[in-house]
C-alpha cells in the first residue's frame, strides 16, 4: 500500500516567481548546460508526534511562505514606484519584513529543520481517525476492539 506524501513547496519555486515580479528577465540566449545532477534522497528532519504539533507546523510554514509573499509583493511595488519618497518608505519597510522573515525562517529552521530555502516532502506514516459516539457506543466499540485480537489468535 502507498504513503500518501504532502509535498511542502518552498522558496525555489518563490524566488523564480519573485525574479519575474521584480522585473528581472532571463539571459539572452541559450542557458547553460546544467551539470549533471547527483541522485539525492529523503532524509527525515523531523517528527511530529501529535496532531497539535502538525497542526502547529502547518500554521507556521504558511504563515512563512505568506510572509515571504508579502515581501516578493512589496518589491515589486517599490521597483514599479516612482516616488523616491514613498520608494524610500518601502525599502524600509521591506528591510524590516526582511529581517522578521530571516529571524521566523531560523526559528523554523531550528525547530523543525526546516528553511524557505528547500523542497520537502511530508510523509504520512500512522493517521487516527476518530468519531463522536455516545457512552455506550464506546463501550461496544471497545469491547469489539478487545475481542478482535482474540478473533485473530484462534484462526
Amino acid at each position: 500500500m502507498k504513503r500518501p506524501t504532502l509535498n511542502l513547496l518552498a522558496l525555489g519555486a518563490a524566488l523564480l516567481t519573485a525574479s519575474f515580479a521584480l522585473g528581472q528577465s532571463q539571459p539572452a540566449g541559450p542557458a547553460p548546460a546544467a551539470p549533471a545532477a547527483k541522485p539525492q534522497k529523503l532524509v527525515r528532519i523531523a517528527t511530529l508526534n501529535s496532531v497539535k504539533d502538525v497542526q502547529e507546523f502547518q500554521n507556521n510554514v504558511h504563515f512563512l511562505q505568506a510572509q515571504h509573499q508579502t515581501a516578493v509583493d512589496l518589491g515589486a511595488k517599490m521597483e514599479k514606484e516612482k516616488d523616491a519618497k514613498k520608494k524610500q518608505e518601502m525599502k524600509t519597510q521591506l528591510d524590516a519584513l526582511m529581517v522578521k522573515l530571516n529571524e521566523n525562517n531560523a526559528a523554523m529552521n531550528k525547530a523543525y529543520g526546516f528553511s524557505l530555502t528547500r523542497n520537502y516532502t511530508m510523509e504520512i506514516e500512522r493517521a487516527n481517525i476518530y468519531m463522536l459516539v455516545s457512552e455506550e457506543e464506546a463501550a461496544k466499540l471497545e469491547q469489539a476492539q478487545k475481542a478482535e485480537p482474540a478473533a485473530k489468535a484462534k484462526k
